[in-house]
């Protein structure tokens, strides 16, 4: 998460001094008035320089990818998306390439992801899908559990997607009915062979993706869950909790590395 540094802006041309309401000196109100715009050429410069490292970073991991990573298949895929900072998951590696595997296998034709955060998971799955797939991405800007992007990282998750590919990226409430209706918009007749719900952690969150989208993966198809692992209470991730209800109505597989690692776990559901 970056935060931003607090800009403080006078509401008055006039500064005022504090004490009895005096005018504050002209040579003072000059020199504040010098120092803001070099406070900002600042943070700008710093901005640029983050983002141009950040974009070196993401390109030389890209690169040594193609290069030797793409010949490891799901693990030099791993590989990359958690090792660069700029299209990253936050996934623990030996889960994530389990996960991998399953979708290497299953080649799925038709997918949905809640909650696309860096895109790091968007990038796996296009990766690991069929090159003709119908993939959706769906993600709530300025959403409490890292939600929303710009236009430019707009463009560029749209690069993740193969020739054949067709990607849709959805920005908006997944909880809503209009939401609801814009997936189905886009897949038609299609059904789901996947559905990876990984946006609102609360119980109740989840809960409602799980209820909206669920009826639309097909017989046969995977619905996985990020964080199902039990979390610390001040997370506020309460995942693992509707998954220990859901999970016994289904074939299920439990991906979590460590019982005490205190976030992350995913969990398939087989819809038989």
């Amino acid at each position: 998460m970056t935060v931003s540094r607090r800009r403080i802006f006078a509401g008055s041309p006039v500064l005022r001094s504090g004490y009895r309401g005096k005018v504050a000196h002209p040579a003072m109100a000059q020199s504040s008035a010098l120092k803001k715009p070099v406070t900002e050429r600042a943070e700008t410069g710093y901005s640029l320089l983050r983002k141009v490292a950040e974009g070196w970073n993401a390109s030389r991991c890209w690169i040594r990818y193609l290069l030797v990573g793409a010949r490891n298949g799901v693990p030099g895929l791993v590989e990359f998306v958690l090792g660069n900072h700029y299209f990253t998951a936050r996934q623990v590696a030996g889960e994530l390439t389990a996960l991998g595997e399953i979708l290497a296998t299953l080649r799925p034709k038709c997918a949905l992801e809640i909650g696309t955060f860096r895109g790091g998971t968007l990038l796996f799955l296009c990766r690991l899908a069929s090159p003709q797939a119908t993939i959706v991405s769906v993600d709530l800007p300025r959403g409490r559990f890292g939600g929303g992007y710009g236009s430019t990282r707009a463009w560029l998750y749209k690069r993740f997607a193969l020739r054949r590919q067709q990607l849709q990226l959805l920005q908006g409430d997944s909880h809503s009915n209009q939401m609801l209706a814009r997936v189905r918009a886009v897949l038609g007749a299609q059904e789901l062979d996947y559905l990876f719900i990984d946006g609102d952690h609360t119980y109740g969150g989840v809960k409602r993706d799980f209820e909206l989208y669920a009826p639309l993966v097909r017989k046969g198809g995977l619905i996985a869950l990020h964080d199902i692992a039990e979390h610390p209470p001040t997370a506020g991730c309460e995942v693992s909790r509707f998954w220990n209800e859901i999970k016994c109505r289904y074939r299920h597989l439990e991906m979590i590395e460590n019982r005490q690692q205190g976030w992350a776990g995913i969990g398939v559901l087989y819809v038989d």
